[in-house]
């Protein structure tokens, strides 16, 4: 058994893998040791753990980690299980690496997109020959009404909402119309440019606002909602029969 812990800003995410397949996940808000200790209390075969975080992990946690299990802090020099094209290793999020390997994982020998809508919305590519290009990011839906109603005056501070119709009445429905509307349309349009660029593109929505969009994307999609986890599994997997070699 594995566990793979990603460490969010918003949310920190514990995970329990039985060889490629979840078997548990528990989210924190502020992660402890005990709560480590607490999850997988019940878990005795656990021999191996991978962490990703972007915030300043406690060091008692690491310790910890690093005294129960094989462990592994992933970071830009971790070896993976794909070939990683991108041009400046050292800024690529980790969440983004991740993402790659899943895709990679659960379509070998394909050309597959991963479509991470959160806080920013991130497109991530990897070819049939298992190589990461790269991709794109933009904001996502909160940062779109954010950015509105903080760089107007009077403007009103709106939220996503599933009902939102082409035209707006008035100032509300109209912001409504615009965000979701355009990053809908944006989201659909990089879609095709992708498409035409990649044949028999298998392509996957994650993330906290893909369900926003899941019903609005006119191309074939497989919906993975905790795709980053599984990237990191595999990462783990990986890097375990290295050092076993």
């Amino acid at each position: 058994m594995h566990l793979v812990l990603d460490f969010g800003n918003t949310f920190q995410k514990c995970a329990i893998f039985s060889n490629s397949k979840m078997i548990d996940l528990q989210k924190f808000q502020d992660i402890s040791v005990a709560d480590i200790i607490d999850f997988t209390s019940t878990y005795k075969n656990i021999k191996s753990c991978i962490l990703s975080s972007v915030i300043n992990t406690n060091s008692e946690i690491l310790d910890w980690l690093s005294k129960q299990y094989y462990f592994l802090e992933l970071s830009n020099s971790t070896p993976i299980p794909i070939k990683n094209l991108y041009k400046s290793p050292k800024t690529l999020g980790k969440d983004r690496l991740a993402a790659a390997v899943g895709i990679a994982n659960l379509a070998p020998g394909n050309n597959s997109l991963s479509i991470d809508i959160g806080t920013a919305i991130k497109f991530d590519i990897v070819n049939s020959d298992g190589e990461y290009i790269g991709g794109s990011i933009s904001p996502g839906l909160h940062l779109r009404f954010k950015a509105l109603h903080n760089f107007t005056a009077k403007l009103p501070l709106l939220n996503y909402n599933h009902v939102h119709n082409l035209i707006g009445n008035n100032t509300e429905t109209s912001i409504l119309s615009g965000v979701m509307n355009g990053a809908i349309a944006e989201v659909n349009g990089i879609i095709d440019q992708y498409n035409s660029l990649f044949p028999s593109l298998k392509i996957f929505l994650s993330g906290g606002e893909s369900i926003y969009f899941e019903k609005y994307i006119k191309s074939d999609i497989f919906a993975v909602s905790n795709l980053v986890l599984i990237g990191l599994n595999e990462i783990l997997i990986f890097n375990e029969r290295k050092h076993s070699l």
